[in-house]
């Protein structure tokens, strides 16, 4: 697959238009399972694809339009993240591109390339999920009315006092 290829169906079928794909590009095991963790908190994400290089990304056979791509900058391969996104939104021109990464000091140059959607710190992943949120247009996750109410009282103690 070429980077002009689009990574919807040729078909033009989604099967899960009720969900936003997350494609996750990170080759750090422990974050792409933090970032997993961090969209199974709200289900209307379904993460579909995870590479841990841009190349990876790049050529991986489509499956749907991504709605985010959770993207990291220092990667396996040769190719960062920074000079992926405009080959990624080639592929996906309506994903969100999350520039998710541990350098500070590309936030500049990030905020600079018209094909990343937002930048986010690797020391802020509590921002990641509301971010991606926000950019879908899900906005926050509604209350699971199956939750049940909490059963626990608060009740203050007064302090006793010694008799006189």
């Amino acid at each position: 697959m070429t980077s002009g290829d689009s990574m919807v169906p040729k078909d033009g079928v989604d099967e899960q238009a009720s969900a936003k794909i997350l494609v996750v590009i990170e080759d750090d095991p422990d974050v792409q399972f933090l970032i997993e963790a961090i969209f199974a908190m709200d289900p209307r994400f379904n993460v579909t694809s995870v590479a841990v290089s841009a190349e990876d990304a790049l050529e991986s056979p489509p499956t749907s339009e991504p709605g985010i791509i959770v993207l990291d900058h220092g990667l396996a391969g040769s190719l960062p993240g920074l000079a992926a996104a405009p080959l990624l939104k080639e592929r996906a021109p309506q994903a969100k591109i999350i520039m998710f990464t541990a350098h500070a000091a590309l936030q500049a140059r990030a905020d600079r390339e018209p094909a990343i959607d937002a930048f986010l710190l690797k020391t802020e992943p509590d921002k990641l999920l509301p971010l991606a949120q926000k950019l879908t247009g899900l906005g926050p996750r509604p209350a699971d009315v199956r939750t049940a109410p909490s059963t626990h009282e608060v009740v203050q103690i007064e302090p006793t006092r010694p008799p006189k």
